[in-house]
């Protein structure tokens, strides 16, 4: 059972067979928390955002149409839960970039040069975690993940321009958050 595809475990599913469900969430769980994680920043907010996709993939899989297959279509509940949580977690937290300060330069065998490279790596997460939700999704999907904007255009249910604009804009904005470490 499998080494068939997602669209024959979806039949199976929908003929009664909860097996099939479950090679589904083997198969998808592991990407669909990589992506929650990249999106929310909280491993345990991943988990449960991973979880919910799931619940949400299972209760609605016999309502699945089929017009495009069944990762894009669980990818894309993954993308709006992700939304809806960084929408309710902008209201709980306001954060800065205050802290952001100009490292000093080290030579890359100085023993401080590992530690201005994570303060450097922390502060692309921050800065990433500062951008508007559908910027900040933009970017995740195509500069992590790899998706061309067509194809994010079509998860989100967005006009590619729109996808294009927000990807510009959170570069724009990155850019000028980390411009202290140029």
């Amino acid at each position: 059972m499998e080494e068939l595809s997602d669209s024959e475990l979806v039949d199976l599913f929908r003929k009664g067979q909860e097996r099939a469900f479950n090679l589904l969430v083997e198969r998808h769980k592991e990407k669909i928390y990589y992506l929650a994680l990249r999106m929310v920043r909280n491993h345990q907010d991943a988990l449960d955002i991973s979880q919910d996709t799931f619940l949400k993939a299972y209760k609605n899989l016999k309502n699945f149409k089929g017009e495009s297959t069944f990762f894009t279509w669980l990818y894309r509940i993954a993308c709006n839960l992700c939304l809806n949580f960084i929408k309710r977690e902008k209201f709980r937290s306001f954060l800065s970039f205050g802290d952001l300060t100009k490292p000093l330069s080290r030579p890359k065998d100085s023993p401080d040069f590992s530690y201005e490279r994570n303060q450097l790596s922390e502060a692309i997460d921050e800065a990433i975690n500062h951008l508007p939700s559908q910027q900040r999704i933009a970017f995740i999907l195509h500069h992590y993940e790899g998706l061309p904007h067509h194809k994010i255009a079509q998860l989100l249910g967005k006009k590619e321009g729109t996808i294009k604009a927000n990807y510009f804009q959170a570069i724009k904005k990155l850019q000028k958050a980390l411009k202290v470490y140029a």
